[in-house]
């Protein structure tokens, strides 16, 4: 081929803040349960093929989390459950146990198992209700829960580490457990906890693979510049009654985003994956004003950003009618106030084929597919173009469960045809940039987030808008009790902290139907938690309308 496609690939590991600071207890496993699955198997099977370079993308909150587990013992609700011997588990233990241990990929994990789908029979196809919970629960020995106990955690054991490790591969072969049995699965599980950052820096120093990072607690920073901001891509969108703009808040999120990497990685970080991909021009100056040299985001919003450069029909941005998807294929520079930036965009059709189509897929077949895309795009670069960056951005752990073995044979087969071949090359991102820094620039960029280029998500609808009314309020009494005291004042500092919490993407994401409604949204009760955190933190009673469910 005369033309050569380098290929990117990011894998973004993320996830929000389950503990409850003031009482030390997380109230989700799955930093626990994902890291045993993904953040340490994407790394290693990674390694086995030197040749194949990434890019990791680890939000600092879940680095933070991670820690935790490893140097401060921390614990879940579910690890509790698991823990605790099958002959002393109370009724209402049994009714959690049963609740949760079943909720993984049937089809991946259950249905295999003669005895996991054994114990599922037992409790019942369908969700326990009032009536058939006592009935359930009694028709459990204590055996049964052990194995539950057992087999629920085992799920979460990536085949690269039951291969690593005989006694893991001799307890997948049992049906039958013993409470030693259990102590062990946890003890691996935090075993392999600690090894994550360690493999990841050590990749970083081989010069394997570049780590980015994203503000700190993953909040929507353009959001947190300005929320009116949102009605740019959505201009009859209806807004809190009350504007939000507190650019400083996501100054902190960057600074402490930096500062955290820094001291994890032994060098400050080089690019971001902003929470979601959202961008903005006031979020990116902030980003450049901190020495942050590449973002990247949405193909989207290349084309929206071209768009706002010139709005007579995308003039020489199309070709057969079309926007011309080659032009995703280079970054692009943006320059602000004497500094300059530079932009990636993803592809979004390939990265999204990989997230929803390929688990369907025979898994060879699959990686083989991905393959010859790369070789299209590579053919039909612009002839103003001799290289080009295919940029592949997606979250690195929730597709996989849906893939036979995690995806393992789709990551070998793709990762061995990239091993072998040389005119399609993987990067980091710095590393392509060193060699090709971009030739084009935009001189402003459409502020959106990477789903459907507008922030809609997160704001707009009657109970987003409200979770933000929630967040005014609270950040405004904080304000008001704070302002004299002292800045190392160690109340303030943690109700600080629970605010920014407060202030991250995902308690949003799960308003508006998109999980269960009202106290039965665990998001919402963990977003209620932390800003009542902050009144407790600082000894304040907590205002009544923190009481109040927002999905009601």
């Amino acid at each position: 081929m005369e033309k050569k496609i380098d290929i990117a690939f990011l894998w973004h590991m993320h996830q929000p803040f389950y503990k409850d600071d003031l009482t030390g207890k997380y109230l989700m496993p799955w930093v626990r349960m994902h890291g045993v699955k993904d953040y340490y198997p994407m790394a290693a099977i990674l390694e086995r093929y030197p040749k194949v370079k990434a890019t990791f993308n680890i939000v600092p909150v879940l680095m933070e989390q991670l820690n935790d587990y490893v140097h401060n013992n921390a614990t879940d609700t579910l690890l509790d459950l698991t823990v605790k011997k099958a002959g002393s588990l109370t009724f209402e233990d049994k009714v959690q146990i049963l609740e949760h241990f079943f909720r993984v990929n049937f089809k991946n994990f259950i249905g295999p198992n003669p005895r996991y789908s054994e114990l599922l029979l037992k409790k019942g196809l369908k969700p326990l209700s009032d009536d058939t919970l006592e009935k359930a629960v009694k028709t459990f020995s204590d055996q049964d829960m052990l194995d539950l106990q057992v087999l629920y955690n085992m799920t979460w054991f990536h085949s690269i580490n039951i291969d690593e490790d005989p006694t893991l591969k001799d307890l997948a072969a049992k049906q039958s457990y013993t409470e030693s049995d259990k102590i062990y699965v946890v003890s691996k599980q935090r075993e392999i906890l600690s090894r994550i950052l360690p493999l990841y820096k050590r990749m970083q120093d081989r010069g394997q693979i570049e780590i980015s990072t994203t503000p700190y607690y993953h909040p929507i920073l353009p959001l947190l510049c300005d929320t009116s901001v949102a009605r740019m891509s959505t201009p009859a969108m209806e807004l809190p009654k009350r504007r939000f703009a507190y650019p400083e808040d996501a100054r902190w999120h960057l600074e402490n985003a930096i500062k955290y990497y820094t001291e994890q990685f032994g060098r400050p970080p080089r690019g971001m994956w902003p929470s979601e991909g959202s961008v903005s021009d006031e979020a990116l100056e902030i980003m450049m004003s901190l020495g942050i040299k590449w973002v990247a985001t949405d193909e989207d919003i290349l084309f929206k950003s071209l768009a706002l450069e010139d709005k007579a029909a995308h003039k020489g941005h199309h070709r057969g009618g079309m926007l011309d998807r080659r032009l995703i294929y280079q970054p692009y520079s943006l320059r602000r106030a004497g500094e300059s930036i530079t932009m990636i965009f993803r592809d979004k059709n390939l990265s999204d084929i990989i997230s929803f189509n390929y688990n369907a897929w025979d898994q060879k077949d699959a990686a083989m597919d991905l393959m010859a895309h790369f070789r299209k795009i590579a053919e039909h670069m612009r002839k103003d173009a001799s290289t080009g960056l295919a940029t592949i951005a997606m979250d690195g752990e929730n597709a996989w469960e849906y893939f036979e073995d995690n995806g393992r044979t789709f990551f070998e087969t793709l990762y061995s045809e990239l091993s072998k071949t040389e005119d399609m090359p993987t990067a980091t991102v710095s590393g392509y940039i060193e060699k090709a820094p971009p030739k084009k620039a935009i001189s402003s960029v459409f502020p959106a987030s990477w789903i459907n280029h507008n922030f809609e998500i997160w704001i707009g609808q009657e109970q987003d808008n409200e979770s933000w009314e929630y967040l005014h309020r609270t950040r405004d009494d904080l304000v008001r009790f704070t302002k004299d005291m002292p800045k190392k004042d160690r109340d303030a500092q943690r109700a600080w902290r629970e605010f920014y919490i407060s202030e991250g993407s995902d308690w949003n994401w799960w308003y508006s139907g998109k999980i269960n409604t009202g106290d039965h949204n665990p998001f919402d009760r963990l977003y209620r938690m932390h800003l009542k955190n902050v009144y407790k933190a600082l000894k304040k009673p907590v205002p009544d309308f923190l009481d109040k469910a927002i999905s009601q």
